[in-house]
């Protein structure tokens, strides 16, 4: 790495540094707001929310942030999902992105399965 050549560019470099490391600190502040307005909205609701995040808690790529479901209150055995897309601070909507986050609810796949614990193993079917 090439020594800055005056005091000028190393103030130049701090402050593009700082810039940088504020946007960041602001959108991860907002992300996290965000979430717990979603959280406390959805416990008060009704709703159960999983949110899809990488291993370091970070979001993953993709349209859904976050599922959120519920048994109906209609009938006991149908359950009710909600594809969410989490936005924060000062990011909008798009009309793509709100057509992408519809197509998403519709190439959803949903299968059955039943999870079996015998007291040693747990048994899974069917088992894919």
């Amino acid at each position: 790495m090439k020594k800055p050549a005056n005091r000028t560019e190393v103030a130049l470099k701090a402050w593009k540094t700082r810039r940088i490391r504020s946007s960041f600190t602001k959108a991860r502040a907002a992300e996290a707001a965000s979430k717990e307005a979603l959280k406390a909205y959805c416990e008060k609701a009704g709703w159960k929310i999983a949110f899809f995040e990488g291993k370091t808690g970070s979001p993953r790529t993709g349209i859904v942030d976050a599922v959120s479901f519920r048994i109906s209150k209609k009938n006991s055995d149908v359950l009710d999902f909600r594809f969410i897309q989490l936005k924060g601070g000062k990011a909008g909507v798009s009309a793509q992105e709100i057509a992408r986050l519809k197509k998403a609810v519709t190439l959803a796949s949903i299968k059955w399965q039943i999870a079996a614990f015998d007291g040693e193993t747990l048994h899974l079917l069917p088992d894919e």
